[in-house]
């Protein structure tokens, strides 16, 4: 949990700032373990009411340091905030539901999209594999290094004529390979 000072405070401001300091070292662990207690279906959630009633209590820090009882102060905002959230809860229930339903169907997409990339690679590799070694080098020039065929024919010190014909051959084989594999290859 952080320390809700956020480090030294302005000048005139001292004696506030270490009352809050000292009222979270003092603090905290007591009022994690009560919100976790009247908020327990997320622990997560406990965290974050804790610190916003330390970032409230930074805040009326002036005020506070007055306050005849800044621990009681403290609890009363730590339940009021945890009710307040309970009941927006309650205004929009299934909210909760939905986003997790939302992002536990995102991460199956997400994993089934990472599988078919996986799967689709491997088939591609495959058929690739059944290339000649020079139609595969010029597919490999002109698509994954993105070259022209010029620059193609250059590398491989051939005729672009040459390139033009390997690259056409070749195409039409990966097509065959990826049909045969039940991979639309167009």
């Amino acid at each position: 949990m952080a320390d809700p000072s956020g480090g030294t405070a302005p000048p005139g401001r001292e004696p506030a700032a270490r009352f809050v300091r000292a009222l979270f070292d003092e603090n905290s662990a007591d009022l994690l373990r009560y919100v976790r207690r009247i908020s327990p279906e997320d622990p997560g959630r406990a965290e974050d009411l804790v610190q916003e009633t330390f970032l409230r209590a930074w805040r009326h820090r002036d005020g506070l340091a007055a306050h005849g009882s800044a621990r009681a102060w403290l609890f009363r905002v730590a339940r009021n905030l945890a009710v307040d959230w309970h009941r927006r809860q309650a205004v929009r229930p299934g909210e909760a539901e939905a986003l997790v339903e939302d992002s536990t169907r995102m991460a199956d997409r997400l994993a089934e999209d990472s599988l078919e990339a996986v799967l689709l690679r491997t088939d591609l590799v495959q058929a690739l594999r059944t290339l000649s070694a020079a139609h595969r080098e010029a597919l490999v020039h002109l698509h994954l290094f993105d070259r022209s065929q010029w620059e193609t024919a250059s590398v491989l010190d051939v005729p672009i004529g040459t390139v033009k014909s390997r690259h056409h051959t070749a195409v039409r084989a990966l097509r065959r390979a990826l049909d045969q594999r039940g991979i639309d290859g167009r």
